[in-house]
């Protein structure tokens, strides 16, 4: 049985990807060697976080630990910008490399990181850029990057890197979260937690940043104990919503309880909302909220009815 690092001991969830990466970790130790590790999950899923931990138990086999470069893929605006600021900053402090939202690297880099990460047991690759040869030492540096969206790396690229796909966290795990964040500030009565775990949206992020709110609410108003009424009032102030939906979810919720099923076109009509926004950044959590269903068109369930009826 693997045992989990002890750098994850605070960390809520995601077991396997605990233990995966404890594996790595302790290959770390004997090998300078690991492989080039991709985050894979939903916006505000704790990519960063893990990325960070993992970073964190690194050693080497001489005991030394690697520094982190940490990197948004969105600011790497060519490989030009790459190879010029971001390239030497890690080889000359023998890094850990983390990319964030690597999908935002541009294509002409991709390419040349189909050549840098190869599979190839020589741990020493070779590139040439503008016809100057770039060295990497996978032996003295480290690499791993996080998306949210893996449709936009290139499937090459994809197949070269080890995914460390994160699973959906559970309304308990969540909901720890949101209480170890709360930092016992104020006592949550039992009869008020259904209430609270119904507004999740099922990432971390979401729930830390409900119980920072709260916390600034229950400093503000002097309040030692989190009730029906209070987290009904601290809802209403904060503009959280019905089962922590946005005002533009919402929206199509009240659309589709007027107009009944309709097309996706038809929905984008209505609503003014793009298509592709409907689908990426709306729909999904209706879907999981069981307030939506998809058949051929878009229509309510039950749960979405009553919800449709409630806010008419």
């Amino acid at each position: 049985m693997q045992k989990v690092n002890e750098v994850f001991k605070d960390a809520i969830g995601q077991d396997s990807v605990k233990k995966t990466l404890s594996v790595y970790i302790d290959a770390y130790k004997k090998t300078n060697r690991m492989p080039f590790l991709n985050f894979t999950t939903q916006k505000g899923g704790g990519k960063t976080f893990f990325a960070r931990k993992f970073r964190e138990a690194l050693q080497r086999t001489d005991g030394s630990r690697p520094p982190m470069l940490e990197v948004n893929g969105k600011t790497i605006k060519n490989a030009n910008s790459f190879f010029e600021q971001v390239y030497p900053v890690w080889i000359q402090n023998k890094a850990h490399l983390f990319i964030d939202e690597g999908h935002n690297l541009p294509n002409e880099l991709q390419q040349i990181f189909l050549s840098v990460f190869n599979v190839d047991k020589n741990p020493i690759r070779t590139v040439e850029h503008d016809t100057i040869p770039y060295t990497f030492d996978f032996r003295e540096i480290s690499f791993c990057m996080a998306t949210t969206d893996q449709q936009k790396l290139a499937e090459p690229l994809r197949d070269r890197l080890r995914d460390i796909a994160f699973e959906e966290y559970s309304n308990e795990d969540l909901y720890s979260i949101f209480y170890d964040n709360m930092e016992n500030k104020a006592d949550i009565k039992q009869s008020v937690q259904e209430d609270i775990v119904s507004t999740f949206r099922g990432n971390p992020r979401d729930a830390v940043v409900k119980a920072e709110d709260l916390k600034t609410f229950v400093s503000a108003r002097s309040l030692k104990e989190i009730t029906k009424y209070v987290w009904q009032d601290f809802c209403k102030t904060m503009g959280i919503l019905k089962y922590g939906l946005t005002a533009s979810e919402m929206s199509i919720i009240k659309t589709l309880g007027e107009r009944g099923a309709m097309s996706l076109t038809g929905l984008s009509s209505i609503t003014g909302f793009q298509k592709g926004a409907i689908q990426k950044d709306y729909e999904a959590i209706l879907i999981k909220k069981n307030l939506m269903k998809i058949d051929s068109k878009r229509e309510l369930t039950k749960k979405g009815l009553d919800l449709a009826r409630a806010i008419a």
